[in-house]
């Protein structure tokens, strides 16, 4: 193939992948949404097409921002991570809400428990979103939660990412989260052999 050729293939995968992240993040936020009682809706969506660890922290949130982190390992033929962040103060919100005995400000067993269903909620709805896609049957790896700033959770449940990355931030009226995709850069050859892109 050509050095044209592989750019184009290149870009063509890249704008799947954001088909595939948005599509993805909008079923997530829709089944997130039911999981919290009220509509939870996609605000934007952006990609990051080269490798770039600093701007893959970027994405995810201020460096200096505390976080909420759930992480699950992807299948192929994507691969890689997906992580649900959300801003430590807020999650400890919806903690709240969704466990009324938890201790304000904090996050208790109980607490974190019930953010690392809403995370596997929110995987289950995008990977059944991808499995559409490559009209396979599809499952993610068991959640993880950890709270840090955002090269702590990254570190923690993505180490070594770099891109390409994608975000897909989406809100409700208590806050903001964002799903961030990160595929394993070795297995974007099958998914786009997959997707039909020669």
């Amino acid at each position: 193939m050509s050095g044209e050729g592989r750019s184009r293939r290149r870009v063509d995968l890249l704008e799947a992948l954001r088909r595939l992240a948005t599509e993805g993040g909008r079923e997530s936020a829709m089944a997130v949404g039911r999981f919290l009682g009220h509509p939870t809706e996609v605000e934007e969506a952006w990609l990051l097409d080269e490798p770039d660890a600093a701007a893959v922290a970027r994405m995810a949130g201020r460096p200096d921002q505390e976080l909420v982190a759930v992480g699950m390992d992807l299948p192929e033929p994507l691969g890689g991570r997906l992580l649900l962040l959300m801003p430590a103060a807020e999650a400890e919100r919806i903690s709240q809400r969704l466990v009324p005995a938890a201790a304000a400000g904090s996050l208790d067993v109980e607490g974190e428990s019930a953010l690392v269903e809403m995370g596997n909620i929110a995987g289950s709805a995008f990977v059944s979103a991808l499995a559409r896609t490559v009209e396979g049957r599809l499952l993610h790896g068991v959640p993880r939660l950890t709270r840090g700033r955002v090269r702590a959770c990254l570190d923690t449940l993505a180490p070594g990412a770099a891109g390409p990355a994608l975000g897909v931030r989406f809100g409700w009226p208590e806050t903001v989260g964002t799903l961030l995709l990160l595929p394993d850069p070795a297995g974007l050859d099958g998914l786009a052999r997959m997707l039909g892109i020669p």
